[in-house]
């Protein structure tokens, strides 16, 4: 009885504490550019976007700790926007999180360069964005146990628990974002993008047992800022320097990123710092490589594939959880002819050589 006593205990703990959550970070965030800002929306390199990317947390540990988000992305010339669709998907241990999510983003752009400049792109351009969708958390029961479904000789098969269960699991509720993005271009071979973004800035209420307003449990606004810095002077290789930091209640973060691009033969090689915005308390070292699939001399469509694998740093041990792994891809396709014919047509790829169009 006291074992079984002390599992329930242990379980109504666990659901009925105030959590703040936290949202997941991805350690390739280009290939997942809709989930980084919602002003990447439409900013494929061609029209149409359709990008993946899954994480995997603490190899070693049977915590079952993976994230995923899929999202699908068009830009609309005639009305110089983009449209898209993300849906997002997360596991920790038996707490699940799903969502689905719709935006829109509008670029502002100073219109064609003069003749007179040589240029075939403008010299900056701004995309704004909203995102909006429905968020759902709930708790897996089949990686639960009960008292109740306990004898003296372990788990009863096929039992089912008489045991009051949280009254909000499985509930869907709004969840509300906005983003925007600055692209300055210097000159031909070099450029900066400069983002900010505000995530669940309508605070939804997640929790899964409140019934009156000191049990609930809000989601603090995720605010981040971004900035990409790309320079390809040598034909050969593009470098690029990334940054991006975000504040959710308490907790802050900060990511710190370079990547060298081989131009002949579309193979990206980067490294990452992850840890707090103080550098302080440094949390893991990150490698990354992304490759071309489709080919250089493909104009229409291109699929690139990221993989990342971290490795805990500070404090913290990597046989103790064996590091964190990624995989991730980016489609993009052309589905009209004047696909380059439009100077103010953003470009955020997920390749860090290329934050803005080339073409």
């Amino acid at each position: 009885m006291n074992k079984q006593t002390l599992i329930s205990i242990i379980f109504i703990l666990q659901v009925s504490l105030t959590v703040k959550a936290q949202d997941p970070v991805f350690s390739q965030p280009y290939m997942a550019p809709v989930y980084l800002n919602p002003a990447a929306t439409g900013s494929g390199d061609h029209d149409l976007r359709i990008s993946g990317i899954m994480r995997r947390q603490w190899w070693s540990i049977p915590s079952r700790f993976t994230y995923t988000a899929f999202s699908i992305d068009k830009f609309l010339p005639s009305l110089q926007s983009g449209i898209g669709l993300m849906v997002t998907s997360s596991s920790e241990g038996y707490l699940k999180k799903n969502g689905i999510y719709a935006s829109y983003a509008y670029t502002f752009c100073p219109g064609a360069p003069p003749v007179a400049s040589n240029s075939e792109m403008p010299k900056w351009f701004l995309t704004g964005a909203m995102q909006a969708g429905w968020a759902q958390r709930r708790v897996d029961y089949s990686d639960l146990l009960f008292a109740d479904q306990i004898d003296i000789n372990g788990p009863i098969p096929g039992s089912q628990t008489q045991a009051d269960l949280p009254v909000y699991s499985g509930r869907w509720y709004p969840d509300i974002s906005t983003g925007m993005f600055f692209n300055y271009r210097f000159n031909d071979f070099s450029r900066i993008l400069v983002g900010v973004s505000a995530r669940h800035i309508n605070r939804p209420d997640e929790s899964l047992t409140a019934t009156n307003d000191k049990a609930r449990s809000i989601l603090p606004v995720l605010w981040s800022g971004n900035f990409l810095y790309t320079n390809s002077k040598n034909e050969h290789w593009t470098y690029s320097i990334a940054g991006n930091s975000s504040k959710q209640q308490n907790n802050q973060f900060l990511q710190l990123g370079v990547e060298v691009t081989n131009n002949d033969l579309d193979i990206g090689i980067g490294a990452w710092y992850r840890g707090s915005a103080t550098l302080k308390e440094p949390d893991a070292f990150t490698l990354t490589l992304s490759f071309n699939l489709s080919g250089r001399n493909n104009a229409s469509s291109k699929i690139r594939v990221g993989v990342a694998h971290d490795s805990p740093i500070g404090n913290k041990k990597y046989s103790n959880n064996g590091g964190s792994s990624e995989f991730a891809f980016v489609w993009d396709q052309s589905t009209y002819n004047a696909d380059g014919d439009n100077p103010c047509k953003p470009a955020i790829s997920p390749r860090m050589a290329c934050p803005g169009s080339t073409r």
